[in-house]
């Protein structure tokens, strides 16, 4: 059964907006369309769900704002500034999020809110899907979330939290949430080698 894509955070604080400048975006588009071409990204054919999501830093104040996908967007090989939002406050116990943009954020932005409140080295995080590198990794007892923690709820995003413990770059494979494995790093290039890392061990 396909876990994904549903909204579980609190919806109430979205403020639409017209699309995102490009220089917000560019680099994680970037590296979205090599995901995307390996089918780390995109969309289940028969229950029509997309996965997969990506986000960076743009600053910290209090909490970092953060870039990421929108909702459902895993379908196009190709994002514009319709398609991604930016997250610009949240609190994690009560899974509400402040964003503005042309579309909702991804299902999944507690969790990357969480990875950058684990440490402010962090700033990227991509989270793709594929059934042979989620076997492999939990066969190879990578970090992992425990089975009983569905995506997007405030216990992924403080089990995610706990398992990054201060380090600045890894891999977690998320064993209740079918398929999903995160990546996390101080650039977006070092999250991208990380997932070209796994591509070429397990498939």
């Amino acid at each position: 059964m396909i876990d994904d894509g549903v909204i579980k955070y609190d919806r109430t604080n979205f403020t639409q907006s017209g699309p995102l400048d490009p220089a917000l975006w560019e680099e994680i588009e970037s590296w979205r369309k090599k995901l995307f071409k390996l089918n780390l990204i995109g969309e289940y054919p028969t229950e029509k769900v997309g996965f997969g999501n990506m986000s960076k830093i743009i600053r910290w104040n209090d909490q970092a704002e953060f870039i990421i996908t929108g909702t459902q967007t895993g379908k196009y090989e190709n994002l514009t500034g319709e398609h991604y939002t930016l997250v610009n406050g949240y609190d994690l116990e009560a899974m509400k999020l402040k964003q503005v943009g042309p579309l909702e954020a991804s299902s999944e932005a507690l969790t990357h809110a969480a990875v950058y409140e684990a440490n402010r080295d962090i700033t990227a995080v991509f989270h793709i899907h594929n059934t042979t590198i989620w076997e492999r990794m939990i066969e190879e007892n990578y970090d992992a979330t425990p089975k009983d923690v569905p995506y997007g709820t405030i216990e992924m995003a403080n089990c995610v939290g706990q398992l990054i413990a201060g380090k600045s770059s890894g891999l977690i494979v998320m064993k209740g949430h079918q398929d999903g494995v995160i990546a996390y790093s101080k650039s977006m290039d070092q999250c991208g080698k990380l997932i070209l890392e796994l591509a070429d061990k397990f498939l």
